[in-house]
C-alpha cells in the first residue's frame, strides 16, 4: 500500500506541475497516468525521471572518435548549440577513446533533472564545452 501512495503523489505532482496550456493540450489524461504508474511503476519512472540530451551518436569510422550522427529539433543538444559532425573527446571528464559507443551512450544519458558536461571538437575550431540539461525520455518523444 506504501508504494502506491508514494507514486499517486509523485504523479498528481507532476500533473499539477504542468504549464496550463501543457494541461489544456494534453493527450493523456489524469486517470490514464495514474493507471501507467500503478501498473508498470518502473517504466512511468523510466520515462519521466531518466533521459538524455536528443543526439544520436555512432562512431566515426576513420578515426573511431565518437560522433554526433544526428540532432533532434527541438533537444538539449540543439538547444546548447551541438551539431552532426562534431566529435565528442568527453562526457564528465572522462575521455571516450577508451570506452565503447554502448558505455558513452549511458554516460551521456542519466536522471532528468541533472546536466552532463560534454568536450567536443567541431572542424575547424578547438574544442568547445558544453555542459547540458537532460530532458525526460517522455519530453524527448521516446518511449523507453
Amino acid at each position: 500500500m506504501g508504494i502506491s501512495v508514494v507514486i499517486a503523489v509523485v504523479v498528481v505532482a507532476l500533473w499539477t506541475a504542468r504549464t496550463p496550456s501543457a494541461r489544456r493540450s494534453n493527450q493523456e489524461t489524469l486517470q490514464e497516468t495514474m493507471r501507467s504508474a500503478i501498473t508498470n511503476p518502473v517504466a512511468f519512472a523510466k520515462n519521466r525521471f531518466t533521459g538524455g540530451v536528443g543526439a544520436a551518436l555512432g562512431t566515426d569510422p576513420a578515426t573511431g572518435a565518437l560522433l554526433i550522427m544526428k540532432i533532434m529539433a527541438g533537444s538539449p543538444a540543439e538547444t546548447a548549440g551541438l551539431r552532426e559532425g562534431d566529435h565528442i573527446l568527453q562526457v564528465d571528464g572522462i575521455a571516450t577513446r577508451e570506452r565503447t559507443l554502448a558505455q558513452n551512450v549511458e554516460s551521456i544519458r542519466g536522471f532528468s533533472a541533472s546536466s552532463v558536461t560534454l568536450t567536443v571538437q567541431r572542424a575547424g575550431s578547438t574544442n568547445l564545452q558544453y555542459v547540458i540539461h537532460r530532458s525526460s525520455w517522455k519530453s524527448l518523444g521516446i518511449s523507453k
